[in-house]
């Protein structure tokens, strides 16, 4: 692209300086711009931007966000710098070169994402801690399709790995009695990750080129964990929700569990679940688009823990209750088919995974367990 660059502008200035037997030409300015248009995401940054140019120039903002300069570790190349948004609405700028010589300018179209206000999820017992990290996504469904007043469920996207590392949702009746079928909606998520990231899981994951499918579309919602409607079923096979999992765990012993949440543990007073997967040193990749897509790494380990009152039908929320009217506890499981549920508490898999998990609840006891209560 330099060297092009170089060219190009060295072209210019020949023609600029030519001159013929009937004397110098007018001076033929040239200017052009790679990309004349810009998009920034709400939190901002900073863009290269290329101009050739036979002359001297100055750089114009037209508004207070956004500032451009010369890049001087590089010729002809400029860089764009756009300031975070707090701005609820897309809002657009441009930056023009406009030459000192004359009248010639162009401009750098720019629109910046809106900000999307964090959620306030502090009241919700499912809901693991947040970090940093410009690779995390954190994304709520919020809105229970078949009923607004209830939250559907979150999850912590990676976007390097192209998967959720946690789902947290709450598990009631509610969710799972009802009209609603399983519906292999299989889709991208319509309201959070941007596509790019996300797998693209209209077929199972192959291996890379592979013939035929190395890993199943893993739900960490389960579909039967959403059976009020039909939409709300659709909403377990967004592409978010999935993970690469072997066959023979997903039809196993994790199948197990999932039944056991529905059956077993869940209650009146509502059952708070995280579900995750892990990825220790060394993990592997199967990949999307039938083994011709993104390399989606494959967790070497899986997880659940759970939280909820003992008694079952207290009526208390678990926020309010004491240490002693609470249980709750985690599931470990390698990534192999066969592979039994581990149990363990919850701060053993915090140990593990490096997330805090029911942060909203002071008094859960994450440090026990008791193995008959489950």
């Amino acid at each position: 692209m330099k060297k092009v660059a170089l060219y190009l502008f060295a072209l210019c200035c020949a023609i600029a300086s030519c001159s013929t037997s009937g004397g110098e030409k007018p001076f033929e300015p040239y200017l052009q711009i790679r990309p004349e248009l810009l998009t920034f995401s709400a939190k901002g940054g900073v863009e290269d931007v290329q101009v050739l140019a036979n002359f001297d120039y100055d750089i114009i903002s037209d508004v207070d966000w956004l500032s451009a300069e010369r890049d001087y570790s590089r010729d002809y190349w400029i860089k764009v710098t756009a300031a975070a948004s707090k701005v609820t609405e897309v809002r657009s700028g441009k930056i023009t070169i406009k030459s000192k010589r004359d009248n010639t300018s162009k401009s750098i179209e720019i629109k910046q994402e809106a900000y999307i206000k964090p959620m306030d999820t502090k009241g919700w017992a499912e809901m693991p801690a947040t970090v940093e990290d410009s690779n995390l996504e954190y994304c709520y469904h919020d809105k229970l399709p078949s009923n607004k007043k209830l939250r559907n469920y979150s999850f912590c996207f990676d976007k390097s790995k192209h998967c959720a590392l946690w789902v947290a949702y709450p598990l009631h009746k509610c969710y799972t009695e009802g009209s609603g079928k399983r519906t292999d909606a299989w889709s991208y998520d319509p309201c959070c990750v941007e596509d790019v990231y996300e797998p693209n899981l209209k077929n199972a994951y192959y291996p890379q080129g592979g013939s035929s499918y190395s890993h199943s579309r893993g739900h960490q919602l389960p579909s039967a964990d959403r059976l009020a409607s039909n939409e709300d079923n659709a909403t377990t096979f967004y592409y978010t929700n999935m993970t690469p999992q072997l066959q023979s765990l997903n039809g196993g012993t994790w199948a197990s569990l999932e039944d056991d949440l529905r059956d077993e543990y869940m209650c009146s007073d509502t059952l708070y679940v995280v579900t995750g997967a892990h990825f220790a040193p060394g993990y592997g990749y199967a990949y999307d688009n039938k083994g011709s897509g993104k390399a989606c790494a494959v967790p070497t380990h899986y997880y659940k823990v759970i939280l909820r009152t003992k008694k079952g039908n207290s009526g208390k929320w678990v926020g309010n209750c004491l240490a002693s009217e609470l249980q709750c506890v985690g599931f470990w499981f390698e990534h192999k088919g066969g592979a039994a549920r581990q149990m363990m508490s919850v701060a053993d898999i915090e140990k593990k995974t490096g997330h805090t998990f029911f942060p909203n609840v002071k008094n859960a006891p994450k440090s026990t367990y008791n193995a008959s209560e489950w």
